[in-house]
C-alpha cells in the first residue's frame, strides 16, 4: 500500500490517464472498474428479473493508517454520486497523522425468534424448558453450519409470547441466513407453541439502541494541535464546543445516530465492496466524540452494530470483488476495523468544515453537475 494519497490531476481529474494512475495506485488489477463488462451469470443467486448492472462512480481514498487489532495501510473504494464526499474522507485521513486505532469489542450476529403460546403460564413453562435443555438446543443449532458457533441463547417473556435471542459467530460472512437457518431446528424442539416466527422481535435492517448485534468496533485517534490548525483550519477547543452543541441537538431529535456522515461512508463502501446496502440502517448507529486534549484533538467513534463481510452475498463478484481486493482485508473483522477508521476520519473532517467556509464552498466546487466554467 503506498504511503501517499491517491494521485490527482488539477487540470482534468477525470481523464483516462489519471483514472488509470489511481487504479495503479491501488496495486490491484481492476478490469471491471476500467470498463470490462461483468458476465450476467455472475449475478445468479443475487437478483431476480435482471436487466443489467447499475453503474455508480467509484473513487478511492487512503492510505488508512490502521493500528489496534490490525496494523497496516489500506486503500478504501467508495461508490457515490455525492460530489465532495470522497474528498472529505481523504482530507480527514490526511489529518490522522498518528494513525487510527480500531478494536473489536464484540462480534456476533443475533436473531430474535418469537413463539406464541395459549397463555403466559405456558410461555413461562417454555422458558423453563429452554433453560433445562440449553446445551441440547445449542447443539441442534450448531449442527446446521460448519462456520458458526453459538455464543448466547437467552429468552424473555412478552405476554404469552416467548422471545428468544440466539447469537452466533459467523466467520467472514455477514451471516443472517446462517443464524436464521440455525434457529429452525432449535425452535422445533420447544414444545407447545401455537405460532413460531423466525423473525419475531425483528431488528433486521432497522436502527436500534437496545438489541445490538454485528461487530462492535471502537475507532480512535489523536491529532496534534499543529495539524488541527494547518490541515483542519480550526482548533480542538472549537471542535469540542461544536460537538457539545450537536449532542444537545441530537438528544432533542431522539436519533440513534450520534455521528455526522457515517451513513455516507457506510453506503459508499458497502456498494463498492458488495455488502447488502440496506444494513446501513443498522450500522449507522454510533457515537462520535470530539474532545480538546490540551490543544490536541482526541476523536473516537463507537459503532455497536457494524455489519461487514468479506465472503458471501455479492462480495465476490464483478466490481465488488475488485473492491474487496483494493481493501485487501483478510477477514471480516479486519475489514470492519478499516471501515470504522475510515468513517472516523470522514466525521472529523466534516465537523471541521462546519466551522469555516469550507462546507458550502467545497460543495460548490466539487458537488455540482454543471459543466466547467458554467455559472448559475
Amino acid at each position: 500500500m503506498p504511503d501517499s494519497s491517491p494521485p490527482r490531476d488539477p487540470e482534468d481529474d477525470l481523464s483516462p490517464a489519471i483514472l488509470a494512475a489511481r487504479r495503479a495506485w491501488t496495486g490491484r488489477e481492476l478490469p471491471h472498474h476500467a470498463g470490462a463488462p461483468v458476465d450476467p451469470a455472475a449475478a445468479r443467486g443475487n437478483v431476480e428479473g435482471m436487466i443489467g448492472f447499475a453503474q455508480v462512480p467509484v473513487g478511492v481514498v487512503g492510505p488508512v493508517d490502521l493500528r489496534g487489532d490490525f496494523v497496516g495501510r489500506y486503500a478504501v473504494p467508495m461508490a457515490t454520486t455525492e460530489g465532495s464526499m470522497i474528498a472529505s474522507y481523504q482530507r480527514g485521513l490526511r489529518a490522522c497523522v498518528n494513525g487510527i486505532r480500531a478494536t473489536i469489542q464484540r462480534d456476533g450476529l443475533a436473531v430474535w425468534p418469537l413463539l406464541t403460546f395459549d397463555d403466559a403460564e405456558a410461555a413461562q413453562a417454555a422458558g423453563r424448558f429452554v433453560d433445562a435443555h440449553h446445551a441440547e438446543l445449542i447443539e441442534a443449532a450448531e449442527r446446521t453450519t460448519a462456520h458458526g458457533k453459538v455464543t448466547s441463547l437467552t429468552h424473555e417473556l412478552l405476554g404469552r409470547r416467548l422471545m428468544l435471542r440466539l447469537e452466533m459467530t459467523t466467520g467472514d460472512a455477514l451471516g443472517i441466513n446462517m443464524v436464521t437457518r440455525a434457529s429452525a431446528p432449535l425452535l422445533a424442539k420447544i414444545p407447545g407453541a401455537r405460532q413460531v416466527l423466525l423473525h419475531g422481535h425483528d431488528v433486521e435492517k432497522r436502527a436500534t439502541l437496545r438489541s445490538w448485534r454485528g461487530k462492535w468496533v471502537l475507532a480512535e485517534t489523536s491529532i496534534p494541535r499543529d495539524v488541527v490548525t494547518a490541515r483542519l483550519k480550526t482548533s480542538a477547543a472549537a471542535l469540542a464546543d461544536l460537538w457539545a452543541s450537536y449532542q444537545l441537538a441530537y438528544a432533542r431529535m431522539g436519533t440513534a445516530n450520534h455521528a455526522i456522515q457515517i451513513a455516507n461512508g457506510l453506503a459508499a463502501v458497502y456498494i463498492a465492496t458488495g455488502q447488502d446496502a440496506a444494513y446501513v440502517a443498522e450500522s449507522a448507529v454510533g457515537t462520535l466524540s470530539l474532545e480538546d486534549d490540551g490543544g490536541d484533538l482526541y476523536a473516537s467513534l463507537d459503532l455497536p452494530n457494524l455489519h461487514a463481510a468479506t465472503v458471501g452475498g455479492g462480495t465476490g463478484k464483478g466490481t465488488a470483488n475488485e473492491g474487496q481486493s483494493i481493501v485487501g482485508a483478510r477477514s471480516a473483522r479486519e475489514f470492519a476495523c478499516v471501515l470504522a477508521a475510515t468513517l472516523l476520519a470522514g466525521d472529523i473532517n466534516l465537523a471541521a468544515s462546519f466551522l469555516g467556509d469550507d462546507f458550502v464552498g467545497v460543495h460548490e466546487r466539487l458537488g455540482r453537475n454543471r459543466p466547467p466554467g458554467q455559472s448559475d
